[in-house]
């Protein structure tokens, strides 16, 4: 099966996840034809799109945004012309990788309802919202066998231990040097996904929606100060 059609079954899937009733989240709608984040598009580039192989790369963000957002982008059905999806390209060529090589998704399914990007979008446990939200994750997992996953992030850096066991230093960090300066660092390499029966190397980053000027403050953190573009590059070393 080519990935644009698995990609095309985990969208229904991610459909049907929908929010426990009374919570101030909306379903995922999908159907972007062009350059956007899994659930809502397809995760890749064009050329990914066009020439159909498989990124070595995934990049997990922690929901796609809000009901305007996604109305917003909806004419031009994709983008890459937006902060976070350019932000990211930037990163992955400084890093000496090309963005067509990255499967763009995220941990969580769903829309934020109205206009702002940053209100929390899990506010106390959902035990079954959750766990649907893993497996599909997991799905992805297993059949791309990235060999780099870069998590977008603190939130989802924090959250990461429930399907990477070793990244449990990260359980629950509040701030960056919670990550930076835990046990194992700002990344790890050859980090079991049980559930996936996988290996790969995983890396904390900053949501890529923040400009590059936060990437100085944040390797104040760390106790071998590298910026996450040599971070990156490391990982495929």
């Amino acid at each position: 099966m080519e990935l644009t059609q698995s990609i095309a079954l985990w969208q229904q899937k991610a459909k049907a996840i929908k929010p426990p009733a009374g919570k101030d989240r909306l379903p995922t709608l999908g159907g972007l034809r062009g350059p956007a984040f899994f659930p809502e598009g397809l995760g890749l580039d064009t050329s990914a799109m066009r020439e159909g192989y498989r990124p070595e790369i995934m990049a997990v963000g922690h929901n796609f945004g809000s009901a305007e957002y996604r109305s917003e982008i909806d004419g031009a059905s994709r983008e890459d012309d937006k902060a976070t999806w350019r932000n990211l390209d930037a990163l992955l060529l400084e890093a000496g990788a090309k963005p067509s090589n990255c499967f763009r998704t995220n941990w969580f399914v769903g829309l934020l309802p109205g206009s702002k990007q940053t209100v929390a979008f899990l506010r106390g446990p959902e035990p079954a919202y959750e766990q649907a939200c893993a497996s599909l994750l997991i799905e992805q997992i297993r059949e791309l066998r990235p060999k780099t996953i870069l998590l977008l992030g603190r939130e989802v850096a924090s959250r990461a231990y429930r399907l990477v066991p070793s990244l449990e230093p990260w359980c629950g960090a509040k701030k960056w040097i919670d990550i930076d300066q835990s046990s194992i660092g700002h990344s790890r390499r050859n980090a079991e996904i049980p559930l996936a029966d996988h290996r790969t190397n995983v890396v904390a980053l900053l949501h890529p929606s923040f400009g590059a000027a936060n990437q100085g403050r944040r390797m104040k953190n760390m106790r071998s100060p590298a910026t996450e573009a040599e971070i990156i590059r490391a990982m495929f070393n």
